[in-house]
């Protein structure tokens, strides 16, 4: 962990491996930086924050430790050990699926998000298939549900938040 804080790089760490990660493309940040907005703008003055991939999630493991595209916080920051950018307690996490990451985002890092106690949603953006996957922890913490959102569902709640399918890929039609 001390390690993973300290590089001039984005790394993670998963099940005793170091993942480095790449540059991201253009139309992943525009995905990214449109959720941010989306999600600011809904959670303005309500007890929100919302970060962006710089800040990590340590998992209730010591076999994890992530940079979500979005990070949504309820409340105060719990961080980890003295860190000021590592923190604890994730409410919301949003993945924008990537060909070098795909596997690993709905493989690894999925089940580790959904161990976490503060996490109530998982959200994975496919900008291949322009699709939202939604997992929501129910009342009893071990069972989730899981809305597929596409053509035939276009209309997506994150959270207590409606936002229409369209609206999210419409941006990145120009790139493909």
């Amino acid at each position: 962990m001390d390690f993973l804080e300290e590089t001039t790089y984005k790394a993670e760490y998963s099940n005793g491996r170091i993942i480095i990660m790449g540059l991201a493309s253009a139309i992943h940040e525009l995905l990214v930086g449109y959720m941010i907005t989306l999600l600011n703008i809904h959670y303005q003055f309500k007890g929100f924050l919302v970060f962006s991939s710089n800040l990590g999630v340590k998992t209730n493991d010591q076999r994890g430790y992530f940079n979500p595209d979005v990070t949504v916080v309820k409340g105060q920051l719990e961080f980890y050990n003295q860190s000021n950018a590592i923190i604890l307690n994730p409410y919301l996490v949003i993945e924008v699926l990537s060909e070098g990451t795909y596997q690993y985002d709905l493989n690894e890092k999925l089940f580790k998000y959904q161990s976490m106690k503060s996490v109530h949603e998982v959200i994975f953006v496919d900008r291949f298939d322009k699709v939202v996957v939604k997992f929501q922890k129910t009342d009893n913490p071990k069972v989730w549900t899981e809305t597929i959102y596409d053509g035939e569902n276009p209309e997506i709640l994150i959270d207590t938040m409606n936002v229409k399918l369209n609206d999210i890929f419409d941006k990145i039609d120009a790139f493909m």
